[in-house]
């Protein structure tokens, strides 16, 4: 083995990297925050948001009926907007993907 001591590039020296391990914190937030010393309203609010969870693709999208919702309203947005419109693919053609 190479006895070099390793360290990662200049370039990466602003980037913070938040490691899936234990955390090591003096003040933990838990230790003087709590549901307990909140509002039940407040409770209520941040539950459903804490709640709500994205679909990571749109297959998991198209089985909500909220999903669909929101997606049928964002493309009213847009074409109302003029940002894009609809047209047809010409022969021969083919559709690139998209993420």
């Amino acid at each position: 083995r190479s006895r070099r001591i390793s360290k990662p590039p200049i370039w990466l020296k602003d980037y913070v990297i938040l490691s899936p391990g234990k955390a090591n914190c003096s003040y933990p937030l838990l230790a003087c925050v709590s549901y307990e010393n909140i509002s039940d309203s407040y409770a209520k609010a941040l539950s459903s948001y804490s709640a709500v969870l994205e679909p990571q693709s749109y297959i998991e999208a198209v089985k909500d009926p909220k999903w669909i919702e929101v997606m049928k309203a964002k493309i009213s947005a847009l074409e109302e907007n003029h940002t894009w419109s609809i047209v047809e693919l010409p022969a021969g053609k083919v559709p690139i993907g998209c993420k």
